[in-house]
């Protein structure tokens, strides 16, 4: 964005703070953001206010926008449908155009008056994801036999944020030291943000672990993965990567997320399937010897392969094909249209 011409008033990095109690702590910083983000909208007076997921700071900050009369159009709608249902109200009081991204989407947020429209999931703007790697064309067959499946590579993702890494680093490492002492001919690849320190890695280096920059590529040409929960999780579907989903938090954060969230899954295939094919690990479930059985099942196992090889397929329908990206810019330019702009 920032290559586009952005001017922005905060690091990204300082941003990327997940869970409830980490954020309560960092309350001070974000509040001050608020108040000057929403200075900028009354002295600017911007053409339009587009939001961008973020519920807990941008619901305040649409409010200063509609005060300040700036349209607002949100696109990558906040997943209140799995937590905030009691904020959908506020946030009908606040957006102009909800545009979202999953199917299911389109209904709750209409149920709620707002004027919703389906724009497609971006992830399949991306070239990468028009194939489905070595994995998918020989999903039939066991991973760590098949003597024509050039990849034998296990794909853990402990996280984008620093605060995710950390907490989960660790985990990952016991894990990979786990599967260099249980089985052979298997390498272990771990992408890397480009803007998190290497050193954060440490513990998975040392346990022969490679860092790669393309995490896409890395689920491209995977044959199995262990994904932290999050976008990840879905690009490893589309990508038709056999997968588990792991995550741990503060235990404050998860005993508060325990009460707020009513979904049965915290990974999107699941949830778009409306089954829970890819196995879960969170919190407590996370363990080394946990996450070593489910990579050996991934691996191993042929009819578990070729299960989630079809669902990834099912996923894949249900999210239809590229162009997300220019239906959502068309429906941002007409409302700027509609302003004389």
């Amino acid at each position: 964005m920032e290559m586009q011409g952005l001017q922005s008033v905060a690091r990204l990095e300082d941003l990327a703070v997940t869970g409830f109690a980490e954020v309560a702590r960092r309350y001070g910083y974000f509040r001050t953001l608020l108040e000057r983000c929403g200075r900028l909208l009354n002295e600017q007076r911007p053409a339009l206010f587009i939001p961008v997921d973020y519920p807990g700071f941008n619901i305040r900050l649409a409010a200063h926008a509609r005060k300040a009369n700036v349209p607002v159009a949100w696109y990558i709608a906040p997943q209140l449908w799995a937590w905030g249902k009691s904020r959908a109200k506020r946030l009908a009081e606040v957006v102009d155009r909800m545009l979202v991204v999953f199917p299911f989407e389109q209904k709750f947020f209409s149920d709620f008056g707002i004027r919703t429209e389906l724009v497609g999931h971006p992830l399949l703007d991306d070239p990468v994801f028009d194939t489905i790697g070595e994995h998918g064309l020989v999903q039939k067959t066991n991973a760590t036999n098949d003597a024509n499946l050039n990849s034998q590579t296990v794909v853990l993702m402990p996280g984008s944020r620093t605060q995710e890494v950390r907490r989960h680093v660790r985990l990952l490492a016991d894990l990979a030291r786990g599967i260099n002492s249980t089985m052979s001919g298997i390498s272990i690849e771990v992408p890397k943000p480009a803007r998190l320190d290497t050193s954060l890695y440490a513990p998975l280096v040392g346990e022969g672990a490679a860092l790669v920059e393309d995490s896409r590529l890395a689920l491209r040409n995977g044959a199995a993965g262990m994904i932290k929960a999050g976008t990840s999780t879905l690009e490893a579907a589309l990508l038709g990567l056999p997968f588990a989903t792991f995550y741990k938090t503060s235990m404050p954060s998860y005993l508060l997320a325990k009460k707020l969230v009513n979904v049965t899954s915290v990974t999107m295939m699941n949830l778009l399937l409306d089954r829970n094919v890819v196995h879960e690990y969170i919190q407590h479930d996370a363990t080394p010897a946990r996450l070593l059985g489910e990579v050996h099942e991934l691996l191993a196992n042929t009819e578990r392969r070729t299960e989630l090889f079809t669902a990834s397929q099912e996923v894949r329908s249900l999210l239809g094909g590229p162009g997300a990206t220019n239906r959502a810019a068309d429906v941002i330019v007409s409302m700027l249209e509609r302003r004389g702009y």
